[in-house]
């Protein structure tokens, strides 16, 4: 494995936490590199989904990147090994030059355009899309992830060599 960059933290210890706790951390670290931080990506500023569902007591951005969709429902859960490495999320966007980051755009189904920033030696990857707010480009935060297994390695792959640009 490649050395851990400088400016990579440690990941969050979250074991022994009940999830109200959990997610009190994590949102102070959300609320420190995003909503106070003023993260950017290659130059354009970062934005994320600031909707608060009903029932729900966080913004919508920050939930996709501490939790996970749970299969054959539209429920998210807390995921831990996500959850974690959100400390990691904002030094990779504003480190996407360095090596080991890999940056591409892939054409999603829909025609969305969407682009990663993959940390592959330490398995994490952020998802934005380029858009355009009354004249001003930013950089739309559509998710962050732990990349947890072989098959979602493939695809990054499968994309990464499918990329437009």
């Amino acid at each position: 494995m490649t050395e851990k960059p400088r400016w990579l933290p440690a990941m969050l210890d979250l074991i022994g936490q009940s999830e109200e706790e959990c997610l009190s951390i994590l949102y102070e670290v959300f609320t420190r590199d995003f909503k106070n931080g003023r993260p950017s990506f290659r130059g354009l500023p970062v934005w994320w989904n600031r909707r608060i569902l009903p029932q729900q007591h966080y913004e919508e951005g920050f939930w996709h990147l501490v939790s996970r969709e749970e299969r054959d429902t539209v429920n998210r859960r807390l995921d831990l090994p996500r959850a974690e490495r959100l400390p990691w999320c904002k030094p990779v966007l504003t480190n996407s030059d360095a090596n080991p980051i890999k940056v591409w755009t892939y054409l999603e189904r829909r025609h969305r355009l969407r682009t990663y920033v993959w940390l592959e030696p330490w398995d994490y990857c952020v998802v934005l899309e380029h858009r355009n707010l009354s004249g001003k480009q930013i950089a739309w935060l559509i998710t962050a992830f732990h990349v947890d297994g072989a098959s979602r390695r493939r695809n990054l792959r499968r994309k990464f060599e499918r990329r437009e640009g």
